[in-house]
């Protein structure tokens, strides 16, 4: 009767162990994601798309250098993930658009390895309410509130992890596919919508396209000798730790496309490529004073968004 006993016993055990095991393996089977806040719920009285977003929030953005405005209460954004940290070149921020050419948002979050929990082509629901809609040098982005007293100056800055995991929820599996990537050529197809390269040094289509993925056709680019690298260490510095490389005919003031690359990138000491090419990245446009034309600078997520021009 002992043994009897002990052997029931273990039975009980076994089974209710496997069951806990059951419940606790559910999640990775099925539409829960391990990161975010799952318990938030779509609201069609509150969501607002990203254009949207922009238009109520944003009517000043190409005048203002450095300014912030307070998002209602329960404001909701939903969009594709476009940009991340994959590669370390777009730091401490993810840019979603909505399923059209346009138009996207830069969001800025105090977390390293984000591309780890949003991947390219996630959708996501973000509740911004609370948040700033503002511009960091004429940049649009979302983010905390932060006033930089040296300077008198307010700037959206970086959403805390905490309150970041607790503002999102992923919704069903990356579709890359979902993503409409804006193209602008040196030789542009106008029966696919293609606009020309040289259409971005017009203020209002370069913020037009500010925090979208664009992919910009037939450059090449100025410092493609086969000798300078993408972004030295000694030479972003004194530059914020990021260097941009212009293409050719865009390199000179007040005529400036080109992309920023992060001297902490995986591909920082890769060559700047030679030839036509054929470059992918988030698109966003600074400038320190009113008085200065936009600088159009593109965020490569990888390296491998650099590719052999298909252009004719």
């Amino acid at each position: 009767m002992k043994y009897l006993k002990l052997a029931l016993l273990a039975l009980v055990a076994v089974f209710a162990t496997t069951s806990c095991m059951d419940d606790d393996w559910k999640d990775p089977n099925s539409e829960t994601s391990p990161y975010g806040n799952n318990s938030i719920q779509e609201d069609k009285a509150l969501l607002k798309t990203i254009a949207e977003l922009k238009e109520i929030y944003g009517k000043k953005q190409k005048d203002a250098i450095n300014d912030t405005v307070r998002i209602a209460d329960g404001t909701q954004i939903k969009g594709i993930v476009t940009g991340n940290d994959i590669e370390g070149n777009i730091y401490s921020q993810i840019s979603i658009q909505d399923e059209s050419d346009k138009p996207g948002i830069i969001i800025s979050v105090a977390q390293g390895g984000l591309s780890g929990q949003l991947q390219i082509g996630q959708e996501v629901l973000i509740n911004v309410g609370g948040l700033y809609y503002g511009t960091y040098r004429s940049q649009p982005q979302l983010g905390v509130a932060y006033h930089d007293s040296s300077k008198d100056q307010n700037y959206p800055s970086r959403i805390s992890r905490a309150d970041w995991q607790n503002r999102f929820k992923v919704i069903g599996k990356p579709d890359a596919s979902k993503i409409k990537v804006k193209v602008f050529s040196t030789n542009p197809d106008t029966s696919k919508g293609e606009l020309n390269v040289a259409d971005l040094l017009d203020a209002d289509v370069a913020y037009k396209y500010a925090g979208c993925l664009v992919t910009l056709k037939g450059v090449e680019f100025a410092m493609g000798d086969g000798k300078t690298t993408l972004a030295p260490e000694d030479e972003g510095k004194t530059l914020g730790y990021g260097v941009t490389r212009y293409f050719k005919g865009y390199d000179k003031t007040n005529k400036q496309i080109g992309i920023r690359t992060s001297c902490y990138a995986e591909f920082a000491a890769n060559l700047v490529p030679q030839g036509v090419v054929d470059v992918t990245g988030v698109l966003s446009c600074y400038k320190s004073s009113a008085k200065y034309n936009h600088t159009v600078q593109l965020a490569l997520r990888r390296f491998s968004d650099i590719k052999a021009s298909e252009s004719k």
